[in-house]
């Protein structure tokens, strides 16, 4: 026996074998990898988006509770909504940034009223409120520092399309993005103004300003619907009517009819997008279009919406608005 022979190294099948082991490994532990990634980046996403959405319904239902209506006899508006589909009309007085391609304002974000679904009754989680979503205004009784009374001051809520820093008009801009302002006035100017939210804060509520709240970011939508109660004590919905219904001008508790009675009560919803769904919409609303529309979709509309809700969620809230009580 040859005690010092060379030892026999490794044959092809077997280095083949052992390559194709590890490979294998490789790619079990790069699929796991990327599926704890995918489910902590969704996760953040989530909670990201209810965080702000809990933020934002909270705010929005703290003035709700706080919304003032006197029985006055000379019309005054204590709270209007409308709902916007004119790009000009956005882009003119509201701030936003407008381009060829963004949220359309088609049938497509026109739903106000969804169709029953197996007979049921829709929620307002299944509606779009056009192309700017709610232009919400009224009058409130609220605090807004700690060294001040709760007092009446005019509140309005929308969603604007503009940069997230710098100037709208910009050449080139921060990242474009859909977010839900809050606009206060001043108890002082709305003593001064009167209260009618429908004419005398035409231009202060309009624009959010850069002292104004962004409350929450990546809001494509936002819309409300607003009830009063028969005679019955069960609840009927008064706006919207029906789905071509985008105003509503509330100027006393005991209107003799709903389209100027106000609310007692108040569903409120917002739609956020996800991160990854912000930026996929960014790259196709980009003037030079980064991303080519897919031969599965019709038209731009279509497709935005796909899109959106694919990557976004819908939060909801129903208010009690307390000072509707006459």
């Amino acid at each position: 026996m040859n005690r010092h022979a060379t030892p026999r190294g490794f044959t092809l099948l077997e280095l083949l074998v052992a390559v194709t082991i590890t490979l294998l490994l490789a790619g079990l532990t790069l699929m796991v990898t990327t599926g704890t990634l995918n489910l902590w980046r969704r996760t953040q996403e989530t909670f990201t988006a209810g965080t702000q959405a809990k933020l934002a319904l909270d705010l929005i239902e703290r003035d709700l509770q706080s919304a003032i209506c006197r029985q006055e006899a000379n019309g005054t508006v204590w709270l209007a909504t409308d709902v916007i589909n004119v790009p000009g009309t956005l882009a003119g007085n509201h701030g936003w940034k407008t381009v060829p391609l963004m949220k359309p304002a088609t049938a497509e974000s026109q739903r106000l009223v969804p169709d029953p679904v197996n007979g049921l009754e829709p929620g307002i989680a299944d509606a779009r409120f056009g192309l700017s979503g709610a232009w919400l205004r009224f009058i409130a009784a609220t605090i807004e520092s700690e060294n001040e009374r709760a007092l009446p001051r005019a509140i309005a809520y929308q969603v604007a399309r503009r940069p997230v820093s710098g100037s709208v008009a910009a050449s080139n801009p921060a990242e474009v993005r859909y977010s839900l302002f809050r606009t206060a006035i001043s108890s002082q100017t709305t003593f001064a103004d009167g209260y009618n939210v429908a004419t005398a804060y035409a231009a202060a509520l309009t624009n959010p300003g850069t002292g104004d709240d962004a409350l929450a970011t990546n809001v494509v939508d936002f819309g409300v619907w607003l009830y009063v109660r028969d005679a019955a004590g069960a609840l009927r919905r008064i706006y919207p009517a029906y789905n071509a219904d985008r105003s509503h001008a509330a100027t006393d508790a005991l209107a003799p009819g709903d389209a100027n009675r106000f609310p007692v009560v108040a569903d409120v919803m917002v739609r956020i997008l996800t991160d990854e769904g912000a930026r996929i919409l960014d790259a196709m609303e980009r003037a030079n279009g980064t991303i080519t529309r897919p031969g599965n979709f019709g038209n731009d509309a279509e497709w935005w919406w796909a899109v959106v809700e694919a990557n976004s969620r819908v939060y909801v809230r129903r208010v009690e608005v307390k000072g509707s009580a006459p």
